[in-house]
């Protein structure tokens, strides 16, 4: 599905390219003989992960570890990662980062909204301002992963769901600012992506919550679609980044449901109340 080697010779940074979508990101942009850098917080999966990109055929591999939160602090430009981009261009920027979360609003404190959009918000944000000069000097392309719940309301999201609907809002404010910098941003919204821990990975979270529908815990919070796979979705990531699309919702039948929160906001919570998995 992706263009083979559009991306060859080039240099890529996936900011959250140790797991997840993120990992996958590295090792497509490696199959295509990109230039690969890999921003993480844990040395030891960093490490995994660009041995991983070289034995994918990555033109060569580095990483960095770094706290995003420490961005615009006085010792930022002479941290590893900030001389790193002082001194190097950027083709391609994936902000691949974040976490998920389950429960109902009224189960949440402020604290709980405040961490989500730190980390799915605010983190990424620094990210861009960070590389931002070394993205403009080749009229790079910057690519920020959201989600379907950033456009489509779903039960048992927590604050996931205003934290990307906030990620939506931020990376169509970059594109329109950075365009006339010829600086292409690109919003990514997939549904759930099939990984290893699917349906488990908060399980005590929601119990932790008195969540004890089964359908919370499910990906996606219980929205009734195909597992992703992370593979044809990194490859397709890679072919719209390259071909400067503006927003890839997948899958494309979901763009239906959002187009429908846009416009007929009463239309769309009756579909939603009638085919997700809730009780």
């Amino acid at each position: 599905m992706g263009i083979a080697g559009s991306w060859a010779g080039k240099r890529v940074v996936v900011c959250g390219g140790t797991s997840g979508l993120g990992g996958h990101l590295v090792r497509a942009a490696a199959r295509q003989g990109a230039d690969v850098v890999i921003i993480g917080r844990d040395l030891a999966r960093i490490e995994l992960a660009v041995s991983s990109a070289k034995e994918n055929g990555a033109k060569s591999a580095i990483g960095f570890s770094a706290d995003l939160s420490n961005f615009g602090t006085l010792d930022w430009p002479l941290s590893p990662l900030g001389l790193w981009l002082r001194d190097n261009d950027v083709d391609l920027l994936i902000n691949a980062i974040g976490r998920s979360d389950r429960g109902a609003l009224s189960m949440l404190a402020a604290a709980d909204i405040n961490r989500m959009i730190h980390d799915n918000v605010i983190c990424t944000f620094n990210m861009v301002s960070a590389a931002l000069e070394s993205v403009q000097r080749v009229e790079g392309c910057i690519v920020n992963i959201g989600s379907l719940a950033g456009l489509v309301s779903a039960p048992n999201m927590g604050g996931y769901n205003i934290a990307k609907s906030a990620l939506t809002a931020m990376t169509r404010q970059w594109r329109l600012e950075l365009s006339k910098k010829n600086v292409h941003v690109m919003l990514v919204c997939p549904g759930p992506i099939a990984r290893d821990d699917s349906g488990t990975r908060y399980r005590d979270l929601a119990s932790s919550r008195g969540l004890e529908d089964a359908a919370a815990v499910s990906p996606g919070g219980g929205v009734k679609l195909n597992l992703i796979d992370p593979v044809v979705l990194s490859d397709a990531i890679l072919a719209r980044a390259h071909s400067r699309t503006r927003e890839f919702v997948y899958p494309s039948k979901a763009k239906w449901l959002a187009a429908l929160s846009d416009g007929w906001p009463w239309l769309a919570d009756l579909v939603l109340r009638r085919y997700l998995k809730q009780k």
